[in-house]
């Protein structure tokens, strides 16, 4: 939820790299649906005869890097290719982000630590003077 709210500048940083891995994984996946749907839908022996078959694909292909289908086409296997790169530098973003947010969260509470920290001193000299 502190993600969500953008609690500090770290939960808001991480927001909106998230927002843009799952923005721009959506177009493409919509593109690629497109492109897909249009190599592949008449080929002979194809697996994938319609828009919704295409999305299935296109959108396993880049979210996993698995297959519900296999391509006919020379273009739809490049195709796949390219969604397997894909899946693969998202998952490393991912994991690079949730690294970044964690190291720099961790870094925030150490300095929230010692500012309370040095402010509970202050005042118990405060109170001993």
């Amino acid at each position: 939820m502190a993600v969500a709210r953008g609690k500090t500048n770290t939960h808001t940083h991480l927001r909106r790299r998230l927002l843009i891995i799952f923005g721009a994984t959506a177009v493409f996946s919509v593109l690629c649906t497109l492109v897909v749907y249009l190599t592949e839908h008449g080929a002979k022996g194809t697996e994938i005869h319609s828009i919704f078959d295409s999305f299935l694909f296109t959108t396993s292909q880049l979210l996993t890097g698995s297959s519900v289908a296999n391509p006919a086409t020379n273009l739809g296997k490049i195709l796949e290719l390219i969604f397997d790169l894909w899946a693969i530098t998202v998952v490393a973003s991912l994991a690079g982000s949730f690294g970044a947010f964690f190291h720099a969260r961790s870094k925030e509470m150490n300095e929230e630590m010692a500012r309370a920290e040095a402010a509970l001193k202050r005042s118990v000299e405060g109170s001993a003077a």
